[in-house]
């Protein structure tokens, strides 16, 4: 955090020093590829840390107490918010937020949170939240019709190189 005054000196020195300005897609590009949530979109204070892929974050498997535990574990048993998944899209395209989620029974269930074309992976990947058990493969509803996705594990990639792994239903 800088004063106003000090913010354009700042600036200027970053750049003499060599650092390269980067803006807010390149921040979605990387949080995305390292399968990160965006507040707002993936998670919000109507969406539990369970149903937002960060369980890891609470300590629920110890004896620790603390405020609305009874509840985590009990919305952890229940899944009825969803569960957040990730998607590689099968073919061309970029997969976007609001984009419905349909099912191999053609039942949508669910909605695209974050989607955007992944450079590392050369292919668009994107954050679902999706509701009943956890298929292999979704279609998405881009532009008036179907496109395949393949359900991955997240993050898409670590260091440059993908490191997800193909869901099995």
């Amino acid at each position: 955090m800088v004063s106003h005054e000090s913010a354009q000196t700042l600036w200027n020195a970053l750049l003499e020093s060599g650092v390269k300005p980067c803006g807010l897609g390149a921040r979605d590009t990387l949080r995305l590829e390292a399968g990160m949530n965006l507040y707002g979109n993936d998670m919000d204070e109507s969406i539990s840390p369970m149903a937002a892929n960060m369980a890891w974050t609470i300590a629920v498997k110890d004896d620790r107490h603390f405020y609305g535990k009874e509840a985590v574990l009990a919305e952890k048993e229940s899944k009825q918010q969803g569960k957040l998944i990730g998607l590689l899209l099968d073919g061309k395209g970029v997969m976007r937020s609001h984009q419905v989620v349909i099912n191999a029974q053609g039942e949508k269930v669910g909605e695209i949170t974050s989607g955007t074309f992944s450079p590392s992976l050369q292919n668009s990947i994107a954050m679902a939240r999706v509701t009943g058990k956890v298929q292999s493969s979704y279609q998405i509803e881009m532009r008036s019709r179907l496109v395949n996705a393949k359900v991955v594990t997240m993050p898409f990639v670590r260091n440059g190189q993908p490191v997800y792994k193909l869901i099995e239903s």
